[in-house]
């Protein structure tokens, strides 16, 4: 009961209220604010809502999002490979052979600077990664022929 009505009693005569307010066209009056009992005056519970947010109002807001997407960037063309150098193209065992020149006449001396003449050139460290594996290739076979041709010296020495 409230204030000798029951519920359902204060709700049809508000509506009724309602009812003949808006055959006046008269605007209504705001809507009262309801007071929770131990609070203070201050507090005041505004039960009124204007506009009511739609049920589905994030999945409204998502599709309204998905619906009209912005175009994407063109994705800017690759640029061709760079042609891999000539010399590292050369990966065998005899093309790298022909390349050093090494002759019975060299000494460890001359050994060790077509070693670092090589290397300057053919270094894995020192081409792009995409030739590397032809330079490693190029490297790995240099330094067997002339760590071979080191042994072939020394052993010719040693049997002086």
């Amino acid at each position: 009961m409230l204030f000798g009505q029951s519920v359902f009693q204060s709700v049809v005569d508000r509506l009724k209220h309602e009812k003949e307010t808006e055959e006046e066209g008269a605007e209504p009056p705001p809507p009262a604010g309801h007071r929770i009992a131990g609070f203070s005056s201050g507090f005041v519970i505004d039960t009124h809502i204007e506009t009511p947010p739609p049920a589905n109002g994030n999945l409204d807001a998502y599709l309204a999002f998905l619906a009209d997407p912005a175009p994407l960037p063109e994705p800017e063309p690759e640029p061709e490979p760079e042609p891999m150098p000539a010399h590292l193209e050369k990966t065998s065992l005899a093309d790298v052979s022909a390349e050093l020149a090494i002759h019975d006449t060299d000494t460890a001396a001359t050994l060790a600077e077509k070693r670092r003449a090589f290397a300057r050139l053919n270094h894995p460290d020192r081409v792009k990664p995409q030739f590397r594996h032809n330079a490693t290739l190029r490297m790995t076979a240099a330094n067997l022929l002339i760590d071979q041709a080191i042994r072939m010296l020394r052993a010719r020495e040693h049997f002086r």
